[in-house]
């Protein structure tokens, strides 16, 4: 893709032209990922009231932290229903008197009390968001408990537009998941359902007919069977973010395995798929060995030992789920290449999005253009640079600059057909950042300490940007203006006389 350049009124020979523009290729081939202002910028979205009150952190919100959750949850298939208990542990982080937590209305509140007293607690909803009276000073910890049943939404076009997927294999057994990354977890449970507050660790108990697996995050603790019903608990024993806590039905088998890391340790690996995909499936997930170490090699150590990794194939393409990926792509490789994209791509985000979450669905590209950036570097050490940047080039042509790459902020908004370029120009971006530095052992001391430095934490653009600063010594402030927060295409000044060497203007919208 062309840049647009402003040259100096000084003419100049056709050679000399065509030198300058040679040079200006060579040094901001990057800047490709501009090829053209959209005919139609994109509008800014009319926000419903319920996505203002998942998206602000408002004072009802601010006012205390969570730090465990525990859930049992039954799933009934047959009804496409789920009922469940919840216990929020949280910490008050200043006096207060009305609290919110959220739940999807089309669940009844059966009991919400506290767990201190027993008393049943008052609350209003409005939307998704429950406010409840329960007046805490600063520093005290506190215990709602919380029962409720219903119909979750069904996924329309999951993982984007999520919800519960209620399908059948082929041997007509229930196969159940859950994605939520963009509605948030509210749709399926309550809690403070906002990507800034992660809890330190997190139970989950789903209780499922006998006859199915329920497989949840971290490690499986033990399972209890009662009459016709099986009860799965497992135990998440690091920060995770809500949206990634998930659940899986269905009539799995489980294969196991191990990877030794780069530190020496050894890594469980578990997956769980359809009795006829099992030797497929250990045939495929062969790859899984080599991406975490060109991961481990790339960012650091794996963030999750303890609670394992697994895959678990599920009825729609794929998610994150945190140490429990969603994995549906029909075990299929590229076309040219070895290389399943998607469980490149979600593994990525045990990295960045799981360990490294944005603190703001409007800072996405910290997840997402961080993962598809991710691809390119395994193709990188797989194939060589110059395959990474074809493929790299090959995904500019889906840049479409309709709107800048970080979003609006206090709203729970992260739409993939209005705003996917924070995959393919987040990665972009990185690769500029990348020739613009001109130093791999630096840019890689950069990506490397963001993850080592926010490790189980939430984080802004604004973190990333003081992070290469400071790692520079440079201030880069007017790159990330530009391309996080603009989305016309960039101006190039050059000004170049003959005989001297050309002098390049700050890039410019």
């Amino acid at each position: 893709m062309k840049c647009r350049f402003l040259w100096s009124t000084r003419v100049l020979l056709a050679l000399s032209r065509i030198l300058v523009i040679l040079i200006v290729f060579s040094i901001f081939q990057s800047c490709s990922i501009f090829r053209t202002n959209p005919k139609k910028p994109g509008k800014q979205p009319s926000f419903s009231q319920e996505m203002i009150l998942l998206g602000e952190m408002t004072k009802y919100r601010s006012c205390f932290d969570v730090y465990y959750y525990d859930i049992s949850v039954q799933v009934f298939p047959s009804e496409k229903s789920i009922k469940g208990y919840v216990q929020i542990l949280s910490r008050a982080t200043e006096d207060f008197d009305t609290l919110q937590i959220d739940l999807h209305p089309n669940f009844e509140i059966l009991q919400l009390i506290s767990g201190e007293t027993g008393e049943h607690l008052n609350y209003s909803r409005q939307e998704r968001a429950v406010f409840i009276e329960n007046p805490q000073q600063k520093g005290s910890e506190f215990t709602l408990e919380i029962a409720y049943e219903g119909k979750p939404l069904k996924a329309k076009r999951p993982p984007w537009r999520g919800g519960f997927v209620w399908k059948k294999d082929k041997e007509k057994n229930p196969w159940i998941a859950v994605a939520c990354e963009s509605d948030g977890a509210s749709i399926w449970w309550p809690l403070k359902d906002h990507t800034a507050d992660e809890p330190d660790s997190m139970r989950m108990h789903y209780t499922v007919p006998s006859d199915l697996i329920a497989v949840g995050n971290g490690q499986l603790k033990g399972t209890e069977t009662v009459g016709d019903s099986t009860t799965y608990d497992w135990f998440v024993s690091y920060p995770i973010n809500t949206y990634n806590a998930t659940i899986y039905v269905g009539n799995f088998v489980k294969i196991t395995d191990q990877y030794e890391g780069i530190n020496g340790k050894l890594l469980d690996l578990t997956y769980y798929v359809l009795p006829n995909h099992v030797d497929t499936a250990k045939k495929h997930f062969q790859q899984v060995d080599t991406i975490l170490r060109v991961f481990e090699k790339k960012f650091g150590e794996y963030p999750w030992y303890q609670d394992g990794f697994k895959l678990v194939e599920s009825p729609f393409a794929g998610m994150e789920h945190q140490s429990a990926i969603a994995y549906g792509s029909g075990y299929e490789n590229a076309p040219n290449f070895p290389i399943d994209w998607l469980l490149v791509h979600e593994t990525a985000h045990e990295w960045w999005g799981n360990a490294v979450t944005a603190e703001d669905l409007a800072d996405v590209w910290l997840q997402e253009g961080f993962a598809t950036y991710a691809e390119i570097l395994y193709m990188e050490e797989i194939y060589g640079y110059g395959t990474s940047i074809d493929e790299l080039d090959y995904r500019e042509i889906f840049i479409k600059n309709k709107y800048p790459v970080v979003g609006i902020k206090g709203r729970r908004w992260f739409h993939f057909r209005k705003n996917s370029d924070v995959y393919n120009k987040g990665a972009w971006i990185l690769q500029t950042l990348r020739e613009t530095i001109d130093n791999d052992e630096l840019f890689f001391d950069i990506i490397s300490a963001f993850y080592k430095e926010n490790k189980y934490h939430t984080v802004t653009s604004e973190d990333f940007i003081e992070l290469v600063n400071r790692k520079t010594r440079k201030d880069y402030n007017w790159f990330f203006d530009q391309y996080l927060h603009n989305n016309s295409i960039p101006v190039l000044q050059v000004h170049w006389e003959y005989g001297e060497p050309a002098t390049f203007v700050r890039t410019r919208s």
